[in-house]
């Protein structure tokens, strides 16, 4: 987890989860890295902006800027130990200035809070969440409420030997994974959802004809076929962890929620590719979909290389150094 040297903190607007704060800052420490924590509140309408009274403009964005502030600071100070904290705070659309300030400043890691769902069993997943699980070049560590990084880890890959690109995003999985249940000295699982293509056609089109039995070898093959490339996959990364190893067959966005709560983690490992635009809205992003379905936090890396569609841009933003 070294790999992490300047962690920013998204607050949800107005909140930050104390979790969350006490977690990044845990992090930092043991990693010597910078720690920043940052906020954001949509811009107010320009009618309402300022306003004049008895001959004195008032600007209102500015003084919810300046509360906004020292509201996080006041709460940074309040944590006890740890490296100090820049506190920052800006006017825009939430997750693109989250983006734009991992840009501008080289953060390697965002960590976010998810709020409480009203439902326990089924979380939810705000937009802001979402488009940065899609967008954001960083990867993204999402806390659920009551949920530290804790001692049951999931790494979720995915092998695909002829795609360098995901092949590089599972040794990233792994390595964050492993590294994270050595620092815990806790449990490492990696899981795999799994499907013989077609196999439904296979067994039920009036037009092929294989038979079952067939088919059924098929699907001993493909399960013997994965099964050994995950195992070749974990071998490179756990000579001195000891992992379980999961194949699953079915939709991934079924099948591995299900086994992340049945197993009772801590914590879920996941690459995302990051779907925008029409391929996004149809298909889905797995790591949202498994995101939403299970109970504990996520950490959602994207590959090399990943682009994001945000721009640089400028912004108002108000910084400042909480003490140590």
């Amino acid at each position: 987890m070294d790999r992490f040297k300047n962690i920013l903190v998204a607050a949800s607007p107005g909140h930050l989860e104390p979790l969350t704060l006490r977690s990044a800052i845990e992090l930092a420490t043991i990693n010597q890295a910078r720690l920043s924590v940052f906020d954001v509140f949509a811009p107010l309408p320009a009618w309402r902006k300022t306003v004049n009274i008895e001959g004195r403009v008032v600007d209102i964005e500015a003084a919810m800027l300046h509360d906004r502030e020292q509201r996080l600071r006041h709460l940074v100070e309040n944590t006890r130990g740890g490296p100090s904290i820049e506190v920052a705070v800006a006017v825009g659309e939430p997750f693109i200035e989250v983006i734009r300030k991992v840009l501008g400043d080289g953060h390697d890691l965002v960590m976010v809070g998810e709020p409480a769902a009203d439902a326990p069993d089924v979380p939810q997943l705000t937009s802001g969440v979402m488009h940065l699980l899609r967008k954001c070049p960083a990867p993204v560590w999402v806390m659920r409420p009551s949920q530290a990084p804790g001692c049951r880890i999931l790494a979720l890959v995915d092998p695909q030997p002829d795609d360098p690109v995901r092949d590089g995003l599972n040794d990233l999985v792994m390595e964050l994974a492993v590294s994270l249940a050595h620092r815990e000295r806790g449990e490492l699982h990696v899981g795999h959802a799994w499907t013989l293509a077609g196999e439904s056609t296979l067994r039920s089109s009036p037009w092929v004809e294989l038979g079952e039995a067939v088919v059924d070898v098929m699907v001993r093959d493909t399960e013997a076929t994965i099964l050994q490339q995950v195992d070749a996959l974990t071998s490179r990364h756990t000579t001195e962890t000891e992992c379980s190893i999961h194949t699953v067959a079915g939709d991934p966005g079924t099948v591995l929620p299900r086994l992340a709560n049945r197993l009772d983690v801590d914590l879920i490992v996941k690459g995302t590719v990051g779907r925008t635009g029409l391929r996004g809205l149809i298909m889905g992003n797995t790591a949202e979909t498994i995101l939403r379905s299970v109970r504990c936090s996520v950490l959602a890396v994207k590959p090399e290389g990943f682009s994001t569609p945000v721009r640089p841009g400028s912004t108002s933003v108000r910084t400042g150094e909480a003490p140590e």
